[in-house]
């Protein structure tokens, strides 16, 4: 992605050397509408997650994976991120990527109903630490180089989720 993103920003050789016109005030483009969850790819995305959750006992499949895993942090995040695999692949990808992170974090939020469910415990801090781990997989398998980030996300404390969760109680 980060080739891509260079690709498309930077300027043509021939490009580089002339300076860009300054557009008249009422040249300039709108800005581009703001994407929220109203979309309809990201409506169409998380209720086929809904549906594929709820309505084939994957719920139930899902609950005994978590069970089985020793590590919390890793089975939230590694079950989040195959349903974000899954439900990308099913809807071709018409998620819009400004509402990728969203649909990640919703994702995940229902499958911590999940095992909470099936009576698994789940803290706040393994809710952060497994979203912090779907973030840096996804980065990672794009070919950006994490490093940074996750040096960034490190700096915070996953306890501190749980201590503000005790306090909203």
């Amino acid at each position: 992605m980060d080739g891509l993103i260079q690709q498309n920003m930077s300027p043509a050789p021939e490009q580089q050397a002339a300076p860009m016109p300054t557009p008249m005030p009422e040249q300039q483009a709108a800005p581009a509408p703001e994407k929220d969850a109203s979309d309809p790819g990201y409506q169409a995305a998380l209720e086929f997650a809904m549906t594929a959750l709820y309505s084939e006992k994957a719920a139930k499949d899902i609950a005994i994976s978590l069970r089985a895993n020793q590590d919390p942090v890793d089975a939230l995040s590694n079950t989040a991120y195959e349903v974000m695999s899954i439900i990308d692949e099913r809807t071709e990808g018409t998620v819009p990527d400004e509402l990728l992170a969203l649909l990640a974090t919703n994702i995940l939020e229902e499958i911590a109903s999940i095992a909470e469910a099936a009576n698994i415990p789940v803290k706040p801090s393994d809710l952060a630490l497994a979203l912090k781990q779907m973030i840096l997989r996804f980065l990672g398998e794009q070919g950006v180089d994490t490093t940074q980030l996750q040096q960034a996300m490190d700096q915070v404390d996953p306890e501190e989720f749980n201590r503000m969760a005790a306090q909203e109680a």
